[in-house]
């Protein structure tokens, strides 16, 4: 498939947005997600799938309500076509997690692109390092499992 510059331009038009979003996530940014993401938005995380807009805007709004801060610092943007992948962190804070210190986990997202939007979302990241890991218990024996696994 050939793209056009003024395709390579809105896609990364598209992408800026992303990032731009990501950098000032809380709730008030929720409405910008229609010029972001399609209308039939897939989302794929390591907590579950979201399919469409609207699964995709419940899914923040009740993720952003149980955090103190989310942001992302988007490192590495490498597109291709109508698709791209982020290297990213994120720096959060969460009032049951290490007593609400700010903690930070790098990602990666996979992204497609139609229409000028985002159409499909997979976001990878190690889910023992964002939360198993500071849960008291849980946090030890994943702690211990994963140097068990290095031997």
């Amino acid at each position: 498939m050939t793209y056009s510059s003024v395709d390579i331009n809105e896609s990364m038009e598209t992408l800026e947005r992303l990032a731009d979003f990501y950098r000032r996530l809380d709730v008030s940014q929720l409405p910008r997600l229609s010029q972001i993401y399609h209308p039939q938005i897939k989302f794929i995380d390591p907590v579950g799938q979201h399919d469409g807009l609207a699964s995709l805007e419940h899914y923040f709004r009740q993720l952003l309500k149980t955090v103190n801060s989310c942001r992302f610092d988007i490192q590495h943007i490498h597109r291709h076509g109508s698709e791209a992948t982020l290297l990213w962190r994120m720096d959060y804070s969460h009032p049951s997690l290490q007593k609400g210190q700010d903690l930070s986990l790098d990602g990666i997202s996979h992204l497609r692109q139609a229409d000028g939007l985002i159409i499909y979302q997979r976001d990878y990241y190690d889910m023992g390092a964002m939360l198993y890991e500071h849960v008291p218990l849980l946090g030890t024996a994943v702690k211990a499992l994963k140097e068990r696994l290095k031997s």
